[in-house]
């Protein structure tokens, strides 16, 4: 769900009217959820169950347990009557405006009977997987810059490492070996080219002699 985490309140409280009782307090972050979980009497099983935001008017009545098939699809709220005195309350996708006070509240043959009150207060959004992984990415990413920006115990342009100071050497001897290489073999082709002028002469003047002989 990202960071729509569901916070799970177990409020396992009896049946009986909580009028003048503080209501329990719940932080949850923006986009979080909450379910409530309220105990009535089995007495009023059949009577209709109302999830109220108290208001300086009174109850403001948000969702009951009567089917409603005109409440719109995309509502945020949801009261299950599960039967065997316990009721539940589901809130989802909590903004900042959700914060206040809400109720459960029974409406008996005695009248209405609120069974516990909240006190919703608003935080600001959880951070998600990736805005963490994000953020520990960016941190480390400026570990690394100033590591490597230290100058101390590290190789920078002002200060060359061993293997940067002996690589001129290094290139002046390979250079010298790829010349004496180079010479080397220029030297095995001349000796080459010598060697087969000889042989020329050598078989034209023996051409000739022939030649001089039968003459």
């Amino acid at each position: 769900m990202g960071p729509n985490l569901l916070l799970l309140l177990l409020l396992t409280l009896a049946g009986q009217g909580s009028v003048g009782s503080l209501p329990e307090v719940l932080q949850v972050p923006v986009g979080g959820s909450i379910l409530v979980q309220c105990h009535y009497r089995l007495q009023d099983v059949k009577a209709r169950k109302v999830w109220c935001r108290f208001l300086l008017e009174g109850c403001q009545p948000l969702v009951s347990s009567a089917v409603d098939r005109r409440a719109p699809e995309g509502t945020r709220m949801f009261l299950t009557d599960l039967g065997g005195g316990l009721l539940q309350v589901e809130m989802l996708t909590l903004r900042e405006e959700d914060a206040g006070e809400y109720g459960c509240v029974v409406e008996g043959a005695a009248g209405p009977q609120t069974l516990h009150r909240i006190a919703l207060e608003m935080l600001p959004p959880a951070p998600s997987l990736k805005e963490e992984e994000v953020e520990k990415t960016s941190k480390t990413g400026v570990l690394v810059d100033k590591h490597f920006s230290d100058p101390v115990g590290s190789a920078s342009p002002l200060e060359p490492s061993w293997d940067e100071k002996r690589a001129p050497g290094k290139q002046a001897l390979q250079d010298s070996g790829l010349s004496q290489l180079s010479l080397r073999i220029l030297l095995i082709l001349g000796v080459v080219l010598l060697l087969g002028l000889l042989v020329v002469a050598v078989v034209l003047f023996a051409v000739m002699a022939k030649r001089k002989g039968s003459v």
